[in-house]
C-alpha cells in the first residue's frame, strides 16, 4: 500500500480486515520505501495513492508496468477528475477507489486478481502451445480478436482468420510482410513492435488506441495489446488488434448527447434571463409610471400652495422662491427619469425611440450624434425590440458619463438571419484588459447573450470605443 497518510491507511486496512479480506500489507509512504517493498515483499496487489508530496501514483504505475507488467494495481485516492481517471486506466492501472466509496475495494481487488490469474494462466497456455504449429494456430483462431505474430525482424509470422477478415487481406498476401502494412503511412518508423529487449516491450501500450489500415487504403480506429513470447526459435511478439469503430462512434453520440443536453440547459437559463428582464421592464414601467401619475402630482401641488402662500415681506418670498424652484427640478428630473424607464411593452416603434434617445443625447450632453436606421426588412417582436433599446440605452450613458465625447453615432440594419447594432464615439476609450468598477459593459453583454447573439467591442485609450453586436430574429 503506497499511502502517506496513516489514518487513512489504517481506515483502509480496518476496512478490508472487516470485510474479511486476509492479507498481509506492507505500507509504503514514499518512493524509496515502495522500491524496496517491490523488490523484497514481492506483492501481488497494490494498492497507491496519488498525491504523495514527491511522489504519485502515476510515477508508480509507470514503475511497475516497467518493472511487471502483470502487477495488479488499483489507484484509491481522495478525488479524481474524469479525464484523469481515463488517463490511469489507459497507463495501465486496474481501476480506481475514491477514499469515501471504500465498499467498491474488495470487489476490485478481486476481479484484479482474477483478471490477472487469468491472464496469467492464458499467457502460460499460450507458451505452452507455441511449439505446436496446430495448437497454436487453433488458439489464434479461436481468439476473438485479430492475431498478428512478429518476429524479431518486424516481419509477419502468422495471423488468424480475424486478421483477414479485419484488414481484408488473404494470408499469403501478408505473411512475410513487415507489419507496417497494416499501419497508415504516418505510423512508419513511429511505432516499433519488435523491440521486446526493453522492460516496456508494450511500446504500443497495453490498450494503446490508433489506427489500422486496410488493404483498400481505408483506416480504422484500433486498440492493440502486445505480449512478448519465448518459442523455440527465439522470442516473438503477439499482437492483439481489435477494431474499435462501434466504440468509438458511441463514444462520438455520447459526447453529442451530452453537449445537447448542456446546449438545452444554457438556453433554459437564457429564457429564464430573458424572463427576468421582461419583469424587471414592468417594475422599471409600473415605477416610472407611478413617480409620473402620484408623485409628480404630489410635487405640482406642493408647488401650487407655495405659491398661493406667498407673503410681502422679501425674505419669505425668496425662500418660497427657493423653495419652487427645488420643487420644479424634482419635477423635471421624475419626468426625465419617467421617460427612461416607460417605454411600451406592445407595439413597439423602435426608430422613434432611438430617435428620441439621440435627440436627448444633441440636446442634454453636448455629444453631437446621429442615428442610421436601416433595420426595415423582417418584422422584430416587442421583446427583441426592447431589449435592444435598453442595450443601446445602456451604452449611451456609458458615453455620457464616460467617454469624454464630442461625436457618436448610432446605426441599426438587419439580414435575413440578424439585427446587427453599431454604437461608437470618438471618446477617451478605455483598456478592455483592466478591471472596470462599473458594470455597463457586463449588463450589455449579459443582454446580448441572453438572447443568444455576439457583441465585439473595439476600444483602447484615447481612440474611443465601437460597439457591435448581433441578435437572432
Amino acid at each position: 500500500m503506497l499511502e502517506d497518510s496513516p489514518v487513512d491507511a489504517e481506515i483502509i486496512q480496518r476496512f478490508l480486515k472487516n470485510e474479511n479480506l486476509d492479507c498481509e500489507i506492507c505500507l509504503s509512504s514514499n518512493k524509496k520505501a515502495f522500491l524496496e517493498a517491490l523488490d523484497q515483499f514481492k506483492p501481488d496487489l497494490i494498492l497507491a495513492d496519488n498525491a504523495l508530496p514527491q511522489f504519485n501514483g502515476s510515477e508508480a504505475l509507470k514503475i511497475v508496468r516497467e518493472t511487471a507488467s502483470d502487477l495488479p494495481f488499483i489507484l484509491v485516492t481522495g478525488s479524481m477528475t474524469d479525464e484523469f481517471a481515463a488517463h490511469i486506466i489507459k497507463s495501465g492501472a486496474d481501476d480506481y477507489i475514491l477514499k469515501d466509496r471504500l465498499t467498491r475495494l474488495p470487489g476490485a481487488i478481486k476481479a484484479a486478481l482474477d483478471k490477472r490469474k487469468s491472464e496469467k494462466e492464458k499467457l502460460e497456455a499460450v507458451r505452452k502451445l507455441v511449439h505446436s504449429e496446430e495448437k497454436y494456430r487453433n488458439l489464434l483462431e479461436s481468439a476473438p480478436d485479430a492475431m498478428v505474430i512478429v518476429n524479431r525482424s518486424g516481419f509477419i509470422q502468422l495471423i488468424n482468420a480475424q486478421t483477414e477478415k479485419m484488414f481484408g487481406y488473404a494470408g499469403h498476401e501478408i505473411i512475410g510482410r513487415n507489419v507496417e502494412i497494416l499501419l497508415p503511412e504516418r505510423y512508419k518508423n513511429t511505432y516499433d513492435m519488435t523491440r521486446y529487449e526493453r522492460a516496456d516491450v508494450r511500446q504500443l501500450g497495453d490498450g494503446y488506441e490508433l489506427f489500422g489500415k486496410r488493404k483498400d487504403g481505408q483506416e480504422f480506429p484500433v486498440e492493440m495489446r502486445l505480449s512478448r513470447l519465448e518459442t523455440g526459435d527465439g522470442p516473438v511478439v503477439t499482437a492483439a488488434i481489435r477494431d474499435i469503430t462501434e466504440r468509438r462512434t458511441a463514444e462520438k453520440a455520447l459526447k453529442e448527447m451530452e453537449e445537447k443536453i448542456l446546449n438545452q440547459k444554457i438556453q433554459e437559463q437564457k429564457k429564464i434571463t430573458r424572463a427576468i428582464i421582461k419583469a424587471q421592464e414592468k417594475e422599471r414601467n409600473r415605477i416610472g409610471q407611478e413617480l409620473h401619475d402620484n408623485v409628480n402630482q404630489i410635487l405640482v401641488g406642493t408647488k401650487l400652495y407655495l405659491e398661493m402662500a406667498r407673503r410681502d415681506d422679501a425674505k419669505t418670498k425668496e425662500h418660497i422662491k427657493y423653495s419652487i424652484g427645488l420643487v420644479q427640478s424634482s419635477i423635471n428630473e421624475i419626468r426625465l427619469l419617467s421617460t427612461k424607464n416607460v417605454t411600451p411593452l406592445k407595439n413597439i416603434n423602435l426608430k422613434e425611440l432611438l430617435q428620441m434617445l439621440v435627440d436627448e443625447l444633441n440636446k442634454s450632453s453636448g455629444i453631437k450624434s446621429d442615428l442610421t436606421y436601416e433595420a426595415t426588412g423582417k418584422p422584430m417582436d416587442d421583446e427583441l425590440k426592447l431589449n435592444i433599446y435598453r442595450i443601446i440605452q445602456e451604452q449611451i450613458n456609458n458615453i455620457v458619463k464616460h467617454s469624454a465625447a464630442k461625436n457618436a453615432s448610432l446605426s441599426i440594419r438587419q439580414d435575413d438571419q440578424h439585427i446587427i447594432v453599431v454604437v461608437a464615439d470618438d471618446g477617451k476609450g478605455f483598456d478592455m484588459g483592466k478591471k472596470r468598477k462599473g458594470i455597463g459593459i457586463s449588463n450589455i453583454i449579459n443582454r446580448i447573450e441572453s438572447f443568444n447573439g455576439e457583441v465585439h467591442i473595439e476600444t483602447s485609450p484615447e481612440n474611443g470605443c465601437k460597439v457591435e453586436f448581433k441578435l437572432p430574429h
